[in-house]
């Protein structure tokens, strides 16, 4: 029982983590809007990239790791 519960919040924390990345892709491209320089656009969309990629990652690295288990 408790994997599954694992598995449901690990799908959950996937789902949220898609939707708040959607979210600020679009929050930066408003930002960008108004910001001159390159080198500062690029940078928002390289570490919004990171810090979403870590966290699918790690979910979907539970998500694997609970379902062996099952």
């Amino acid at each position: 029982m408790a994997y599954v519960l694992l598995i449901i919040a690990s799908l959950i924390g996937i789902a949220v983590s898609v939707f708040y990345l959607y979210k600020n892709i679009v929050r930066i491209r408003e930002k960008n809007k108004s910001e001159p320089k390159a080198y500062k656009r690029a940078s928002n969309y390289i570490l919004t990239g990171l810090w979403y990629g870590y966290l699918l990652v790690f979910f979907v690295g539970l998500t694997v790791n609970n379902l062996g288990n099952w």
